[in-house]
């Protein structure tokens, strides 16, 4: 193993890292459906950094602050061409760069978290930044950058037919990064790229920034939804907080399955309590966080019970209530992460025994395309 030399601030990195791995791990778990549509649901952090490019932490943390929240894989993405701390640590430019991956494997491991190696990919704008995940070896990547100016846009299809070459799964990140404005732009190398198969998928949204121009460029273009922290300092949560995550759909709870899940685009974006994918999963995850009940007394009354088993509270606006009025102020109501919401409405006819009635809903929260939240159905039964 390669050594470095650690100079006092390097010791004052390590001092911050140790003592958040020493702590007790403070259990903030994200709970979803454990499965939908055959599929195991995966929460997932593709994009963050460590000492060894511009973060703030040692790589174990990142290991520690997955197990805090229930994640099951991760990925550190280092920047390749950008590795500021390495100065201040007293470490060479030549300190390899799977160095990271390496440090972080056996706590990753031994907490039972997916550690997927990848790097951050950092060009001037455009045509920007990628992350290539999966990779074999990070330090491939050396040999194509310009030495006098490693961000060189030039060098962009070298760098990504070696992250092609072995394997990886290469995603757009923040596209607004460094344009005016902060607007995300399809530019025409953006085009190429994509046209020539490199980009496979794009950040809907990054730490905690959502832009729905880019939901709209997922699913007109096919590509893959995919949402991260870029987290470069440590990562602090209130309880009952939780951080930008992608939802992966796959078949075993492997590397090796989200890798498939990613290429057949299996996956949705999560950020600030809100969803944004496709339908079949909103809905489904929606229907498996939910249990329904229906309560009704001798006269017309009724009330409608919803308790919420996942960690998103949902926002259900009534769209079409059939013979019934729902008394809400705003025309719906919310049901909060963990918990449950009951609403009294009125049956314009009898109550029948063994009925049920389908009330027509959006889900504000859970956006199926830009600005359109779910469109769904909650079945009453009348007992």
């Amino acid at each position: 193993m390669m050594k470095i030399k650690l100079t006092i601030t390097a010791l004052f990195f390590l001092l911050i890292s140790s003592t958040s791995s020493a702590q007790e791990i403070r259990k903030n778990e994200f709970r979803l459906p454990d499965e939908i549509l055959g599929f195991k649901v995966l929460k997932c952090d593709f994009h963050m950094h460590t000492i060894f490019s511009d973060g703030m932490v040692w790589p174990i943390v990142r290991v520690d602050e997955a197990v805090a929240e229930g994640l099951d894989a991760i990925s550190i993405t280092d920047h390749i061409e950008f590795r500021p701390r390495l100065k201040e640590m007293g470490a060479g430019d030549s300190t390899s760069m799977n160095i990271a991956y390496r440090l972080a494997t056996r706590a990753a491991a031994a907490a039972g978290i997916i550690l997927i190696p990848g790097v951050e990919i950092t060009k001037e704008v455009p045509p920007g930044h990628f992350n290539a995940l999966f990779v074999k070896d990070a330090d491939a990547f050396a040999k194509h950058m310009n030495p006098k100016n490693p961000r060189d846009g030039s060098y962009i299809r070298a760098t990504l037919q070696e992250a092609k070459n072995q394997g990886a799964f290469i995603f757009w990140n923040h596209p607004w990064y460094q344009t005016q404005n902060n607007e995300s732009i399809w530019f025409p190398v953006i085009d190429s790229l994509y046209k020539e198969g490199y980009i496979k998928g794009i950040e809907v949204v990054n730490a905690t920034k959502y832009d729905p121009v880019i939901l709209g460029w997922i699913q007109s273009k096919n590509l893959t939804n995919i949402a991260n922290t870029d987290a470069h300092s440590p990562i602090n949560l209130r309880e009952g907080e939780h951080r930008t995550m992608t939802i992966v759909f796959a078949k075993e709870r492997t590397s090796e399955s989200i890798h498939e899940a990613l290429k057949e685009k299996r996956s949705i974006s999560y950020c600030n309590d809100h969803l944004y994918g496709d339908k079949k999963y909103l809905e489904e995850i929606f229907h498996k966080s939910i249990v329904i009940e229906t309560t009704h007394d001798i006269s017309n009354n009724g009330y409608l019970t919803i308790l919420n088993n996942s960690s998103i509270p949902f926002s259900i606006k009534f769209i079409d209530t059939k013979n019934l009025k729902f008394k809400t102020f705003s025309g719906g109501i919310t049901v909060p992460m963990k918990g449950e919401t009951a609403v009294k409405f009125i049956n314009n006819n009898e109550f029948k025994k063994g009925e049920e009635i389908l009330v027509g809903v959006e889900v504000e929260n859970l956006e199926v395309a830009p600005d359109k939240g779910l469109s769904t159905v909650l079945i009453l039964k009348f007992n």
